[in-house]
């Protein structure tokens, strides 16, 4: 056997590392239910490392630092290409896509009698999530693209920006993830709240400033009190692996989530559909080898030109 081939097969050692992402956000969530089903099938054991989300993800993966996480599509591209100001310049190499995890949504909510609407964002301080998260990396170039600057945008906890929201000390909290995310659904309980949208022009032109980015819509019920659709935008959140894993490792750990897409739907509801492979690939992501093989035998059509060891 070549080394190459060896290197494929090998069995892992130890427990494998998952970034995760902050209580009060969607990937605190997935994560373990995915982790969970990676152990049942198997028996390797995950630890978790709770992140910031996106970004700190990939970081870790490119220093070594763990073996498999979450990001979304449009940080992930960022990352690719070395574009984000958060990659300082430097094109990250060493993940690759799993399978697609689901979408999430910009979420948009205030408290803020004067905020109606994104043109009242303009100056005002907001929170974006936690440093390291999608809404960090992606919404502060979302907002500069309809012409939003806010005087300040934070980076902290997600349950600790919606609080200094209800304070008063912020007009709005701008977070992107799986509609409706648990900080923002415990806020909006026995809470007047406005939900901001994206009109179709000003969601084009955020699909147009930020790769990976897409019109998405937030159905009615999506918050309590909420009565009608409100449109924004939103990227594909994708589960990630070094590329250094073993073929039948990253092929396993994806078995395990393609086989068991209700349960992870029971975690967080966006999971239960399986989402197209085409925005992944599409954004200069490419798929572990190991994983193209799931996906494959799952009946999904996947190019050659999208796998790379």
């Amino acid at each position: 056997m070549t080394g190459a081939v060896r290197a494929a097969q090998q069995p892992w050692r130890g427990a494998l590392i998952m970034g995760t992402g902050r209580p009060g956000g969607a990937f605190a969530i997935f994560g373990p239910a995915w982790g969970q089903l990676i152990k049942n099938t198997t028996g390797i054991g995950i630890a978790y490392r709770a992140t910031g989300g996106s970004s700190a993800n990939l970081l870790l993966i490119e220093e070594g630092s763990a073996q498999l996480g979450l990001s979304s599509i449009a940080v992930a591209g960022q990352a690719r290409t070395g574009t984000g100001a958060w990659t300082a310049g430097v094109k990250l190499e060493s993940f690759r896509a799993l399978f697609p995890a689901y979408p999430s949504v910009l979420q948009i909510i205030s408290t803020h009698t004067g905020v109606s609407g994104l043109a009242e964002l303009n100056g005002q301080a907001i929170g974006i999530g936690p440093d390291g998260a999608s809404g960090a990396a992606a919404v502060p170039a979302i907002l500069a693209s309809v012409g939003v600057r806010p005087s300040h945008m934070e980076t902290n906890d997600y349950g600790q920006q919606v609080k200094k929201m209800l304070d008063g000390k912020l007009a709005a909290c701008a977070f992107i993830g799986a509609p409706p995310l648990p900080a923002l659904t415990a806020a909006a309980m026995g809470q007047k709240l406005q939900l901001i949208g994206f009109s179709l022009a000003q969601a084009a032109q955020a699909a147009n400033a930020v790769p990976g980015l897409s019109r998405m819509v937030l159905p009615a019920n999506t918050f309590p009190g909420q009565t009608v659709d409100v449109g924004s935008v939103g990227t594909l959140n994708i589960a990630v692996g070094a590329a250094s894993l073993p073929d039948n490792l990253a092929q396993a750990v994806t078995e395990a989530a393609l086989k068991n897409r209700p349960l992870l739907g029971a975690a967080v509801r966006a999971a239960a559909y399986a989402a197209p492979l085409q925005p992944v690939y599409e954004a200069g992501i490419s798929f572990h080898p190991g994983a193209a093989k799931a996906l494959r035998e799952a009946g999904i059509n996947l190019p050659r030109s999208a796998v790379q060891r």
